[in-house]
């Protein structure tokens, strides 16, 4: 089965992902960017031949819509995953297609996500967004804060037997891919000069805008 999730809205498919990785035992993960048959191909074949079996799939992130690189037939057992942050138009293929092109109303949570996720253009309008709303800038700080110090937990390896739900760990722990531990430190020494500037009367809008900006590049 080929599965296609795709759309502007990348925190929301992003979780997305992470619930449908969760089912399969071996999962292989390569760039549509410039994929070829070759590469495609190679990689389908070592799946096919896993030498722990289970389900299988392989997730290519940031699929272009390049459907020429797929076969006629898949191997039995795999399944192929595709991600895009774009809506990509639909082959003759059979495939499953998810598409996350509308970003929701806004919260909080999504906007730590997509910090997280390192996603500036939706935490951008999800901050903008929330701020609109006079969504409490105190209670910004605190989720984007808590979500900083949980991807460091992730980091060293402490979320294990922490009270977190299964799938609220397997986000965290990707999140934590995209970090190191002293970029980690400089984003939140960050934030809480941002906290200070903010109580001090600072605009919300110019301060957290700059925030985002400057801690997604860390």
């Amino acid at each position: 089965m080929i599965y296609l999730i795709h759309g502007q809205n990348q925190v929301d498919s992003r979780r997305f992902l992470i619930r449908l990785k969760s089912g399969y035992q071996n999962i292989e993960i390569i760039s549509g960017k410039n994929l070829t048959v070759k590469e495609f191909q190679k990689t389908l074949r070592g799946l096919s031949h896993h030498l722990f079996g289970g389900r299988s799939a392989l997730l290519i992130e940031y699929f272009d819509g390049n459907w020429q690189v797929f076969p006629r037939k898949l191997p039995a057992g795999v399944d192929v995953i595709l991600w895009s942050v774009k809506k990509i138009p639909l082959s003759q293929l059979r495939v499953k297609s998810f598409l996350f092109d509308q970003i929701k109303k806004p919260s909080v949570f999504k906007l730590s996500d997509a910090v997280l996720f390192k996603e500036e253009k939706q935490a951008l309008i999800t901050a903008s967004q929330l701020l609109s709303t006079k969504e409490p800038t105190e209670k910004i700080i605190g989720v984007i804060a808590r979500g900083f110090y949980l991807v460091y937990c992730a980091k060293v390896d402490s979320l294990v037997g922490s009270e977190l739900p299964t799938f609220a760990q397997k986000k965290i722990q990707e999140q934590a891919k995209l970090w190191s531990r002293p970029s980690l430190k400089r984003a939140l020494i960050y934030l809480l000069g941002v906290d200070l500037a903010l109580k001090e009367g600072a605009k919300a809008e110019a301060t957290l805008t700059t925030f985002i900006s400057r801690a997604i590049s860390f």
